[in-house]
């Protein structure tokens, strides 16, 4: 989260490093979570109680864990997303059509974030609501290739990632207007991403469908998929312009 010295209120800035904390320990006690993150036990003890109080966080006997509200306010957060309503049809359609997960990624603060992923016939979510950094994930660099020039060198800034192959990978994509990551892992997966644009041609997303390498490879993959990803993203696209 970096040094509280970079934000304004520092208490705020602190409150959220505790609940970062318990999201990556999913549960702890005062002195584990105080131990994580550095910090004084009374102060984690204060943080935690508040929290408790206000019904964020959840006391399980002497462990702390992250309660339901925070999923009560994203899922109203995603509710209120005019893409995610209008693409969510069309993904389910999508997916009873190709036997794959269909996920919807945006991009926030500099990461490709997943807003809602299905696979028909199953209750295996996919990707949904995790995070990653852009340059390293299908659906973020469908729509890092067509993010305007200076703005997807601020998002590529650090050396690890903006480099020649990465620039002439992103060409690659906004020519062909979609991305293809093929696994080299006998049970990973193979993955196309098509960026959905607004009427001037900026991405306000992307559409993927993934699927194992046996079942999602070679012409399936390149061709059938592909084209109904495409058309899925399009019908997509003419419903938001509309």
């Amino acid at each position: 989260m970096g040094t509280e010295t970079e934000y304004p209120i520092r208490t705020t800035a602190k409150v959220f490093q505790v609940l970062d904390g318990l999201m990556e320990l999913h549960s702890a006690g005062v002195t584990e979570l105080a131990n994580h993150l550095d910090l004084s036990k009374s102060s984690i003890y204060k943080h935690l109680d508040t929290l408790r109080r206000l019904g964020y966080v959840l006391k399980v006997e002497d462990e702390y864990q992250l309660g339901l509200k925070f999923f009560e306010m994203g899922n109203k957060v995603r509710k209120g997303n005019r893409l995610y309503k209008i693409a969510k049809p069309v993904m389910n359609n999508l997916a009873m059509t190709t036997g794959e997960t269909v996920s919807l990624a945006i991009e926030e603060s500099g990461e490709v974030v997943y807003l809602y992923s299905v696979r028909a016939g199953s209750t295996d979510d996919g990707k949904q609501g995790t995070r990653a950094p852009l340059a390293t994930d299908v659906a973020g660099k469908a729509i890092l290739a067509y993010k305007p020039t200076a703005e997807r060198d601020a998002l590529v800034s650090s050396a690890e990632w903006m480099d020649e192959s990465l620039l002439s990978e992103l060409r690659t994509i906004r020519d062909h207007r979609l991305a293809i990551e093929r696994s080299t892992r006998k049970d990973g997966q193979n993955c196309v991403a098509v960026p959905i644009r607004d009427t001037d041609d900026y991405p306000l997303g992307a559409l993927t469908v993934c699927g194992s390498t046996a079942s999602l490879s070679g012409k399936r993959l390149e061709e059938d998929i592909t084209g109904l990803v495409v058309s899925a993203a399009k019908s997509i696209e003419v419903e938001l312009g509309s």
